[in-house]
């Protein structure tokens, strides 16, 4: 027989997945609707780098609710979990596309903002939840 607690440790690794996933997910499909705009709109340069961060912190916000949901982690380490995770993938992603490695000063300011949203995401998710 398992116990409620052993069940719910078992389901923490799939609800971070889905979390990442989920978020990973509305990423790509918030860039290309992004895309669209800037060629319908003929949108500056300088607007992507700040909107290329919103979507990654509102996916990870997203991305943390999923992971949260029905789960007994607490939010703000599912959240750390999902941001940690969702910005490794992406810097991976990135390097193995471009097939150079970032500056070691923007993997951490990436990772640091993913930390720090999915922190802020999972103490929000938390509240939700009671």
């Amino acid at each position: 027989m398992t116990t409620m607690k052993g069940s719910v440790l078992r389901s923490a690794p799939l609800a971070l997945l889905r979390g990442v996933l989920f978020a990973a997910v509305l990423s790509a499909a918030l860039i290309l609707l992004f895309a669209l705009f800037v060629l319908l709109f003929d949108l500056g340069v300088g607007i992507v780098t700040s909107v290329n961060q919103i979507i990654k912190v509102l996916s990870i916000l997203f991305g943390t609710l999923v992971a949260a949901k029905g789960n007994a982690l607490r939010g703000y380490a599912a959240g750390l979990a999902v941001g940690g995770a969702y910005m490794a993938l992406g810097i991976a992603l990135y390097c193995a596309f471009s097939g150079e490695l970032l500056p070691v000063a923007a993997m951490a300011g990436d990772l640091g903002l993913g930390l720090a949203a999915g922190f802020l995401s999972g103490l929000l998710a938390g509240s939700l939840r009671k």
